[in-house]
């Protein structure tokens, strides 16, 4: 591993890539900037998708991540890749002590999802989880201005259409995960989730959440056809909503004698690129804003949700 300094003076960090798609751009631009890192190996099953990446960088195009980790012994290793396609790739690498980032997330199961992070804290190893809102400049303006206060209401929606039965469920597994985590790191732990189910395709899920600090949550995913997505959160209290745009980039502050509009204005990828490779440098897990076994409590909400829908019934949330 290579050891801690400045970009100039460090030996560059060996990377690899599993996924070369739309979800891997925002991480390659960050790392662009970057003299301290090269990419040396890339995985896509797009195999064009993978030889346009490599070409960038020089970097060897790999036919599957088990051959990448084998061969190519990277320093760090992104995985971008949707949960059905990533196999075991994050167990093996915990295996082999390769530190990760993972576009969340992060497993096709919760099952899996467990077992890694058990392997990740066995090893101490370095991980990271790719959801943005944890690091948008609005989220931290949001943060301050709530301070220890408990935000006793919380509203979510997630409606993107997904041309899939039973597609809700898993839009709350893939990318509205990031609201539930958003939720958590506003409100607290979830203790009780109740899932109802609509639609014939159940193409529409809302879910009634209860914190351990008090609030009461409402998160509500459809598949359904819409002229355009919807994704925001809001949060309200007494003489105060917080309300938040699309991947938590923008934020609509309502008072009772004004209205504050912020919007993001750093870039949450460079931010997590930067905090997970000064991470590895240190071999300091805990140098990232929201490593793999943390994450794990927000993939328990998820699981615990899918529960509620397919038993028609309260699941308490249990992480272990």
């Amino acid at each position: 591993m290579r050891g801690a300094g400045s970009d100039e003076e460090r030996i560059p960090l060996n990377v690899a890539f599993f996924g070369a798609g739309p979800l891997a751009e925002p991480y390659l631009d960050a790392l662009r900037r970057r003299r301290d890192v090269q990419l040396t190996a890339v995985c896509d099953l797009d195999r064009r998708a993978a030889e346009q990446v490599a070409a960038g960088w020089n970097a060897q195009v790999v036919l599957s991540y088990q051959a990448m980790l084998q061969e190519a012994q990277p320093d760090a290793l992104w995985v971008c890749v949707p949960p059905p396609l990533q196999g075991d790739v994050l167990l093996k690498a915990a295996e082999q002590r390769v530190p990760f980032f993972v576009v969340p997330p992060g497993a096709a199961d919760f099952d899996t999802a467990r077992r890694c992070a058990r392997a990740v804290a066995q090893a101490r190893l370095v991980t990271a989880v790719g959801w943005p809102g944890r690091d948008a400049d609005v989220v931290a303006e949001a943060r301050e201005y709530l301070g220890a206060n408990v935000v006793p209401l919380a509203l979510g929606w997630w409606l993107a259409p997904v041309a899939e039965a039973g597609a809700a469920v898993a839009q709350l597994w893939t990318d509205a995960s990031g609201l539930v985590d958003a939720l958590r790191f506003f409100c607290g732990e979830v203790t009780r989730v109740r899932a109802l189910t609509a639609g014939a395709d159940a193409g529409g899920l809302v879910l009634q959440l209860e914190f351990d600090r008090g609030t009461v949550g409402m998160l509500t995913c459809a598949s359904f056809a819409r002229p355009e997505p919807r994704i925001e959160l809001e949060l309200l209290g007494e003489g105060w909503s917080l309300r938040f745009g699309k991947d938590l980039a923008t934020l609509r502050l309502d008072e009772h004698d004004k209205t504050t509009i912020l919007r993001c204005r750093n870039n949450p990828a460079v931010q997590q690129t930067t905090a997970f490779l000064e991470a590895v440098a240190k071999r300091d897990p805990a140098g990232v804003a929201l490593p793999y076994p943390e994450a794990l409590r927000t993939l328990a909400v998820c699981h615990a949700a899918a529960l509620s829908a397919r038993e028609s019934r309260a699941v308490d949330v249990e992480v272990d």
